[in-house]
């Protein structure tokens, strides 16, 4: 196991919990407006983040268990 680098098992489970929160947050933004209640994020503002978190994930894992 590398102490800098994920393998793949972890990067697995890292991008699985991270699209969960993506689409949790994204949902819970568009119930929110729904209701009429005015929010400081826009829609697709967590599904950016979460692009470039996915993106991060990617190169801190080892080249050979990269998706």
């Amino acid at each position: 196991m590398s102490k800098t680098k994920f393998n793949g098992f972890e990067a697995w489970f890292i991008r699985t919990a991270l699209r969960a929160a993506i689409d949790e947050a994204e949902e819970a933004l568009v119930s929110a407006e729904k209701e009429g209640k005015h929010l400081i994020y826009a829609p697709g503002y967590f599904t950016m983040v979460g692009e470039e978190l996915l993106e991060k994930v990617d190169s801190m894992t080892l080249k050979k268990d990269r998706v």
